[in-house]
């Protein structure tokens, strides 16, 4: 340990033991990461966070370009993925060509994805790949939001774990959120980033956070799968689509408590209960501990300022966060397309989703939720993309019914056409077959507690 680091562990430390240019390393970024991504702020009435006011002005000035860029995103960077893969290049050390060299089963993913953009945004080939409630809600409606998402938080993110905070605020929750989560405290920073900014923020923060060796396998998928939902922002646009933005308030305090009983219990359960304890770098863990003497408060302070004084340069951390996001975009938006595209067209063209959902007739009857039939249609609709409850369930005349889908799509968490598709690439220890089930079991629990509130405010 080296004379400046060894300076920092004393016991029942404070402020006044560190320099000015230690507690600044600590708090300037932490303070600038706070302010964007976790304080709630007002805006004609509306609850959003910084960072997602940054990301829809960005969006407002580039609105133009919007959807050639998605088109662009998905199109252009298969070309180099065949090129780097199928050559000598795809042998290098280098870690942007290693972004275009993704094994064979997501080079397919890229070249499919691309060509059924390159339909869609051209409008050829059959009607049902590139028609306005197939491809074009892909093209037009889903992939323009993210973009912005996906560059501004694989870059600002650092702000959150790179200069203290987590280890601050782990510090003092360890014990809160060990017993109601079995997590370990600094998890509250990720939550709350999950919770408050866009799902792919906190899924992006935790897939670093595991990689990092801060946080086990079974630690990282039981915050990305209970903890990432979407944000605010988009939470309010899904109600305003079902027609009941007046009851935002009730409602989104309903999908709270429903979120926070989903993330007691679905973590105590197969397939998340069975993932792995262990952690990449032991170490990491170990440094957490507190010293004899300290109270959490001293401890989350000595370890900030360690963990800001290990922080990479200002030019390290940007270049990191520039490949994570090209790496991101270039993976996502092919998949996107592949099980947007084919999703929607089963669900527009076939009655294969009215058929498998009608096992949740009854139990949609049995929570007294009218019109059970159509709610079970476009619950199930949900695994495609979370708007889609919102949208097969506008037409549905019960307020009661229409509060519960729109809650559920927020509380599901995982749907195809963004969140599992990041949370398989990021390769935490969740497979395909676990996403179903971790799927399935927050929907049946959400419904009841959903309805509930549903009956009682509506």
């Amino acid at each position: 340990m080296s004379e400046k680091t060894s300076s920092l562990v004393k016991p029942e430390q404070d402020f006044s033991n560190y320099t000015l240019a230690q507690l600044a390393k600590f708090l300037i970024p932490t303070i600038i990461g706070v302010l964007l991504f976790l304080t709630p702020v007002s805006i004609d009435g509306k609850f959003t966070v910084s960072i997602a006011l940054l990301i829809d002005y960005i969006n407002t000035v580039i609105k133009p370009m919007m959807v050639p860029a998605t088109a662009a995103a998905a199109i252009i960077p298969t070309f180099f993925t065949l090129i780097v893969s199928y050559s000598s290049l795809r042998n290098s050390d280098n870690p942007f060509l290693k972004i275009f060299n993704p094994g064979t089963g997501w080079v397919i993913i890229r070249v499919v994805g691309a060509t059924l953009m390159a339909m869609t945004y051209f409008e050829f080939g059959p009607e049902w790949v590139w028609s306005r409630q197939t491809g074009g809600v892909m093209l037009y409606d889903v992939g323009p939001v993210v973009i912005a998402i996906y560059f501004l938080s694989a870059i600002l993110l650092p702000l959150l774990t790179d200069y203290g905070l987590m280890e601050f605020v782990g510090s003092l929750l360890s014990k809160i959120f060990e017993k109601l989560f079995g997590l370990p405290g600094r998890a509250a920073v990720d939550c709350a980033a999950s919770w408050l900014s866009a799902s792919s923020v906190g899924i992006i923060l935790t897939t670093q956070q595991y990689r990092e060796g801060y946080y086990s396998s079974k630690d990282a998928c039981t915050i990305a799968t209970n903890f990432s939902i979407v944000s605010i922002a988009y939470a309010y646009l899904l109600l305003s689509i079902i027609g009941l933005k007046d009851y935002f308030i009730e409602w989104y305090l309903s999908v709270i408590v429903t979120g926070i009983i989903c993330a007691i219990i679905v973590p105590r359960l197969p397939p998340l209960r069975n993932k792995s304890k262990t952690y990449n770098l032991d170490s990491r863990r170990k440094n957490m501990a507190r010293l004899e003497g300290e109270n959490a408060f001293s401890t989350g302070v000595r370890l900030a300022v360690q963990r800001a004084d290990r922080a990479s340069s200002v030019f390290t951390l940007l270049k990191r966060g520039i490949l994570a996001s090209v790496d991101l975009i270039i993976t996502i938006y092919p998949a996107m397309m592949v099980i947007g595209c084919i999703g929607l067209a089963v669900i527009e063209y076939t009655t294969i989703f009215q058929t498998l959902s009608q096992p949740l007739v009854p139990y949609l009857q049995l929570l007294q939720l009218p019109e059970a039939e159509k709610a079970a249609t476009a619950l199930l609709a949900g695994i495609v993309d979370s708007i889609m409850p919102t949208i097969l369930g506008a037409s549905i005349e019960s307020e009661v019914t229409r509060f519960v889908l729109a809650g559920v799509a927020v509380t599901q968490i995982i749907y195809f056409t963004e969140v599992a598709i990041v949370l398989l690439r990021a390769k935490i220890g969740l497979n395909l077959i676990d996403l179903l089930i971790v799927y399935a079991l927050r929907v049946l629990i959400s419904l009841p507690i959903l309805a509930f509130f549903a009956h009682l405010l509506v």
